[in-house]
C-alpha cells in the first residue's frame, strides 16, 4: 500500500485458510506491517476509541492478533434455519460455522411466508422484547411445530410472561445458575439432543464462562419436560434449577427453551456450546 498524505486510509483483504491437518486447540492469528521506507519499522497493534459526551477521548493499544478455535464438533449438513433476531445476538455466525444456512426472517414472513421450508426455526436472545411482530404472529411459529417443526426459544425475560408464547402455559422466572463450573445433571440421556450428533458428556460442560445460564423456565404445564437439572454452588441461590433446557411436543413436532447460555458460550469458542447447538439443530423434525 503506497499512501500519498497523512490521514488517509487504505486497506488491505487476506484470507486465513486453517491447515486441513490441524489439531483441536487456541490460535493466535497474528498481522502486522513494515515500512519499505526503513525496512526495519514495524506496525503490529492497533487501537480502540473509547469516546462518551463525559470523557474525554482515550484510545486502548491492543496487539493486531485474533483467536481462533479448532473445535471438534459434528455437524448435520445441509440444515436449514429461520432465525428471528434478538437483541446482542452473536448466534447466527456460530450456525453457519456449523454449515447451516441461516435466513433472518422478517415481519411479511413471519406474518404470511412459507416456515415449512426450513429445518428448524430459532428465536434470538430476548427476542419477545424486541420483536413486536413476533408476539404479534407466534401462533406461526406453534403451527409450524405442530406440522413436524423444531422451534427453539433462547432465553427471555419477564415480557414473555406477558401472554403465553409457548404451546402449553409456562413462565419464565428469575432462575439462574452462576457458577459456570456448576454440575449439569442429565435427566433423559437417551435423548437424540444428547447423542446425535455428538456425544454430550462431562467434556461437554467443561470451559464454559461466567454462568450456565440464566432466566430459567420456571412454573410450567407438565406437558413440558425438563431436559437437565443443576445445583448452583453460591449459598444465596440454594436449590435444584429446573428449566435450562425444556422441550414442550407440540403436534408432531416440538418447541424447546434454552435457558443455558449457549448466547454467550459461542462468541467465546465454548466447545461444548458449539456441540449441544449442533444437536439441537439435527433434531428429527418429525416425532415418531
Amino acid at each position: 500500500m503506497s499512501f500519498a498524505r497523512e490521514d488517509e486510509s487504505l486497506s488491505a483483504r487476506f484470507t486465513v485458510t486453517i491447515p486441513s491437518n490441524a489439531k483441536v486447540g487456541e490460535y493466535t492469528v497474528r498481522a502486522f506491517a513494515s515500512s519499505t521506507a526503513t525496512g526495519t519499522t514495524r506496525f503490529d497493534t492497533g487501537y480502540q476509541d473509547i469516546e462518551y459526551p463525559h470523557i474525554q477521548r482515550r484510545q486502548v493499544i491492543k496487539p493486531s492478533e485474533a483467536s481462533v478455535k479448532v473445535v471438534d464438533v459434528k455437524s448435520t449438513p445441509n440444515v436449514k434455519v429461520g432465525y428471528v433476531v434478538g437483541v446482542g445476538d452473536q448466534v447466527p455466525p456460530a450456525i453457519e460455522q456449523l454449515g447451516a444456512k441461516v435466513t433472518f426472517i422478517d415481519q411479511d414472513e413471519l406474518a404470511w411466508g412459507d416456515l415449512s421450508k426450513y429445518d428448524v426455526v430459532m428465536t434470538g436472545v430476548r427476542a419477545y422484547e424486541r420483536r413486536a411482530d413476533l408476539r404479534a404472529y407466534n401462533r406461526r411459529l406453534l403451527d409450524y411445530a405442530e406440522r413436524g417443526g423444531t422451534v427453539i426459544v433462547q432465553y427471555n425475560k419477564m415480557e414473555f410472561n406477558q401472554a403465553q408464547y409457548g404451546p402449553h402455559p409456562a413462565r419464565v422466572s428469575g432462575n439462574r445458575v452462576s457458577d459456570e463450573h456448576a454440575p449439569v445433571n442429565v435427566l433423559l440421556p437417551n435423548h437424540p439432543v444428547f447423542n446425535y450428533p455428538n456425544k454430550i458428556g462431562l467434556a461437554t460442560w467443561t470451559n464454559w464462562t461466567q454462568e450456565r445460564g440464566l432466566y430459567f423456565l420456571g412454573e410450567k404445564d407438565p406437558r413440558y419436560v425438563d431436559l437437565v437439572s443443576m445445583v448452583d454452588s453460591f449459598r444465596d441461590n440454594p436449590g435444584e434449577k429446573l428449566g435450562s433446557l425444556v422441550e414442550g411436543k407440540v403436534g408432531k413436532g416440538r418447541w424447546i427453551y434454552v435457558g443455558l447460555g449457549l448466547w454467550r458460550q459461542l462468541p467465546a469458542g465454548t466447545d461444548g456450546a458449539y456441540q449441544l447447538l449442533a444437536n439441537l439443530l439435527s433434531l428429527p423434525k418429525t416425532l415418531p
